[in-house]
Order: structure tokens, then C-alpha cells, then sequence
């Protein structure tokens, strides 16, 4: 199994951080792209943008594109800003998951090029249940789903979100790392790919 762990978090030193090096102890042999602490350029200009409607990418972003058509399980994680993505992370979809590697289009129809799994890893200040209650999660998951994943070929997986971060206490942090372990450790059985560590 090959998989793509986009982390979008600008920095490690966070509880974001902890849960990805929980998701990496389980799957060490994942490709990780951190656009936010590796100071990948988010910005997509309009030279970069006409050149790629004609299959011509710079080089960072035809090697993260590269991983990411060959990648069997595709890991977002991101701390929700806004009701999306970190600037960062925004800018690696709007260069990596370009015209021609991850989509194309007949007319107006949208003709997904990847295939594989999905899965959604994301923290939220909000309290859990006042997210699901207000309906925020359902938005958040469902516009990725339908707007990004399915439109490019992903089958949305599973979805972990966790959510009063700035105030959980440590036991409740240690309970969202371990939940995290096991998480990551089943997609690996799922795969066929259980890892040896």
C-alpha cells in the first residue's frame, strides 16, 4: 500500500503534530508533504495556472503529484481555520491536485484520475458537540467529499475529528493520540500492510 499523508498544520509542535506522529509510528513508510512547515509556496500564480491546463507543472508540484497518483490511501490532516483548510494547505490542493493529474474534463463534466482512499484528520476549537450540532461537521465533510475527493476519484474512508483542542486536558489529548494509533493501525490491516513496528 502506498500512502500520502498531507499534513497542513504549520508547525509540529502542537497537539496536530502528536497526532501525526502517531499516524507515522503506525505507517512509517508514508509519504509525507507538510506544506505548512516545509514553506511550500501556496500560491498559485496565473503563469503556473495556464501551464498547467496544459499538463506542464513546476517541479515541486509534479513530484507531489507524482506521489499522489500513485498513492493506494490518501491521509488529509489539518486543524479547521475558517471552515477550511490553512493557507498552506489550501495552496498544496490548489497546485498539487491540478488539471490533468487529478482531474479533467469533458465540457463541463468532471473526469476524476485518481484512485484509492480517502481519510479525513482534522481538529477544531469548537466543542464536538456543539460542531455536530450546529451542523458544521456535516458541511465540512460533505462539501471535501463532494468538491474535492469525489471530484477527483478519492473515496472518502473515515473521518476522525477532534474537537475542543485549546482546552482538552491531557487526558482527554492522551485519549484523542491513542484513538488516533488505533485509527492508523487499522487502515493499515484494511490494506494488507500491517506494520512491523
Amino acid at each position: 500500500m502506498s500512502v500520502m499523508v498531507i499534513y497542513m498544520h504549520p508547525t509540529e509542535d502542537s497537539l496536530n503534530g502528536a497526532l501525526l506522529a502517531q499516524v507515522l509510528e503506525e505507517i512509517p513508510e508514508a509519504v509525507l508533504y507538510r506544506p505548512g512547515v516545509d514553506g511550500f509556496d501556496p500560491h498559485l500564480t496565473h503563469k503556473e495556472y495556464k501551464r498547467s491546463m496544459d499538463g506542464d507543472y513546476e517541479a515541486d508540484v509534479a513530484e507531489a503529484a507524482k506521489d499522489l497518483q500513485a498513492a493506494d490511501h490518501v491521509i488529509f490532516m489539518f486543524p479547521l481555520w475558517w471552515g477550511g483548510f490553512p493557507a498552506a494547505g489550501k495552496g498544496f490542493i490548489d497546485r498539487v491536485f491540478a488539471y490533468g493529474a487529478a482531474y479533467e474534463l469533458e465540457g463541463e463534466e468532471p473526469v476524476p484520475k485518481l484512485t484509492g482512499k480517502a481519510s479525513l484528520v482534522f481538529t477544531t476549537g469548537t466543542p464536538e458537540d456543539v460542531f455536530h450540532e450546529e451542523g458544521l461537521y456535516d458541511n465540512v465533510v460533505e462539501g471535501l467529499d463532494k468538491h474535492l475527493l469525489s471530484f477527483c476519484g478519492l473515496e472518502l474512508m473515515d473521518v476522525v475529528h477532534f474537537g475542543d483542542v485549546i482546552q482538552a486536558s491531557n487526558e482527554k489529548r492522551a485519549d484523542m493520540l491513542n484513538h488516533l494509533r488505533e485509527k492508523a493501525a487499522a487502515w493499515q490491516r484494511l490494506h494488507g500492510n500491517e506494520s512491523t513496528m
